[in-house]
């Protein structure tokens, strides 16, 4: 029993053996990696350490002869792994069977600098050009009928035809050639998603591989990676691969199409006509949209009208949801909201569509007026002064007139200004200023002024001003401190202390007032008598 498990053993390690010793250094495909000088002494170092598949080697030169002959060393953690004498053009091979790497020096020239009176060798080179083992590597081409593809169009194609070709651009035989497919969640309509080549030589290009999938009906534009993964052996059983994408543009199978539109110019005096529609571009049925639209700022409706609707749309369908009027309010150059519309799909995720936003142009003189005072508070008997104002912010002139014809109650018109008459260009503007006095008590609203106008093109209207606010009043007397008298000697009272004084304490004024009185009551006497 033992016997035929030590027989067993030593084939498994002879298979491993052979496996791992398969070819031979007749069977490398070789690449040129460096070629470096070297003079008597020195070394460099080929591969990368952090190369998997390079290990570092040094090459030294050991010695020279002046046969033309130079000896080199082949280092490797070093440890010398070998030596040898080589000439012009040879060729030296060296194969790691423990890491599987292999390398080649070929001597490109030797000089020795012969003396020729001496016959010493005076500073010696060598040109070494290194070879290591050669490797495949790939070029993935994958090709589409088209870049975009929209369920939506009769004459889309339905499915999306694939071809893939794989080029060996490395410097070795690819085996046991793998051809991955990832098709980014699309169905598999033709073909297969894994393709084996036994062998691809050098330079050489497979057969056109093709795959079919199916146009998938997705919710919204997607861009979907079309992914080609190539994974093949080199002679050594090493593993080598390659990946290459193509992406392709999927449209919705559903979408809405909103449209809004609106006159691109006309006066203030004009009627804006809106009109919102939608269409379902699409392939599927679209229930409970909701469609929302907005007034521009600068317009007001004509007419009572709801600019929110729920409609549903079938596969095709196009339905006007809005039309309405709108009435300018002032001049300028606006940008129209756009429309909305929402839609919650089966997915569960709420989708957003807009219409363009129109631009609009409203022309026409736009006048603005005011008033201001001076003072918000004073007496009775003080002046004010009012400063009217007028401004044109629209983009054509008009002809304005502006008067202020009534004043507060309790007010007296001084002087100043109290009309003004002119034509106002784009952002011009004019004002008059009078004088008021203001006589009585109370709270006042200055009377609004007016102001008519009228432009060449027979658009003409009317403002009215504000009416700013004033107190008249007479402000309250300031408070005083008084001292009272008391019974003290040294302000000579000749009241003696503890005794009452019958003197009666008359106010200021009072017997004035008595006489005056007095007087009055004799006069009226004397002409009832007569």
């Amino acid at each position: 029993m033992f016997r035929k498990a030590l027989i067993v053993l030593l084939m498994v390690l002879c298979v491993l053996s052979v496996t791992a010793s398969a070819y031979t250094l007749d069977d490398i495909e070789w690449k040129s990696t460096e070629t470096k000088t070297l003079q008597w002494g020195h070394n460099f170092e080929n591969g990368e350490a952090k190369d998997d598949s390079y290990d570092t080697y040094v090459i030294k030169a050991e010695d020279f002869s002046s046969d033309g002959f130079v000896s080199l060393s082949l280092s490797k953690d070093g440890q010398i792994k070998d030596i040898a004498s080589l000439g012009l053009a040879d060729s030296w091979e060296y194969r790691d069977e423990e890491n599987g790497q292999d390398i080649k020096l070929f001597i490109k020239e030797i000089k020795t600098n012969v003396d020729q009176w001496t016959g010493n060798m005076e500073d010696p080179t060598v040109k070494v050009e290194v070879y290591r083992r050669g490797v495949p590597d790939f070029d993935i081409d994958i090709k589409t009928e088209k870049n975009e593809y929209d369920p939506r169009s009769p004459s889309n194609p339905k499915e999306v035809v694939t071809t893939i070709t794989v080029k060996n651009k490395g410097y070795a035989k690819a085996e046991d050639v793998e051809v991955i497919v990832d098709p980014a969640g699309m169905e598999l309509a033709d073909g297969d998603l894994k393709t084996h080549i036994t062998t691809l030589a050098k330079d050489e290009t497979s057969e056109i591989i093709e795959v079919d999938f199916e146009v998938p009906h997705l919710w919204e534009e997607t861009d979907l990676d079309i992914e080609v993964t190539v994974r093949a052996k080199d002679i050594n059983g090493d593993i080598h691969e390659d990946s290459e994408k193509k992406e392709i543009t999927v449209m919705p199978k559903a979408e809405l199409i909103l449209t809004k539109s609106i006159i691109e110019e006309l006066y203030m005096d004009e009627t804006a006509y809106v009109s919102v529609a939608v269409r379902n571009y699409g392939i599927y049925s679209m229930n409970s949209v909701t469609i929302k639209d907005t007034v521009l700022s600068s317009m007001e409706l004509k007419d009572s009208v709801t600019l929110e609707k729920t409609v549903s749309f079938k596969p095709g369908e196009t339905i006007e949801v809005f039309s309405y009027a709108l009435k300018p309010i002032k001049p300028g150059k606006y940008t129209s909201p756009e429309a909305v519309a929402t839609y919650t799909a089966s997915n569960g995720k709420t989708y957003t569509y807009e219409s363009e936003d129109p631009k609009i142009e409203i022309n026409g003189p736009y006048i603005t007026l005011s008033q201001k005072m001076d003072k918000t508070k004073v007496e009775p008997g003080t002046e004010v002064k009012v400063t009217v104002t007028t401004k044109n912010e629209g983009n054509r002139d008009a002809s304005t007139r502006v008067s202020s014809t009534d004043f507060p109650e309790g007010s007296t018109f001084v002087s100043g200004d109290t009309s003004f008459d002119k034509v106002l260009g784009k952002g011009e503007s004019g004002s008059y200023s009078y004088i008021l006095k203001m006589n009585d008590e109370g709270t006042f609203k200055l009377s609004p002024a007016t102001a008519t106008f009228i432009d060449m093109e027979s658009y003409k209207g009317e403002k009215i001003s504000n009416m700013p606010e004033i107190t008249v009043e007479i402000p309250e007397p300031k408070e005083t401190s008084t001292s009272s008298s008391t019974s003290n000697p040294s302000n000579g009272d000749s009241s003696q202390p503890g005794t009452e004084s019958n003197e009666e304490v008359v106010e200021p004024g009072f017997e004035s007032i008595f006489a005056i009185t007095a007087l009055a009551g004799v006069y009226l006497a004397i002409r009832r008598r007569k």
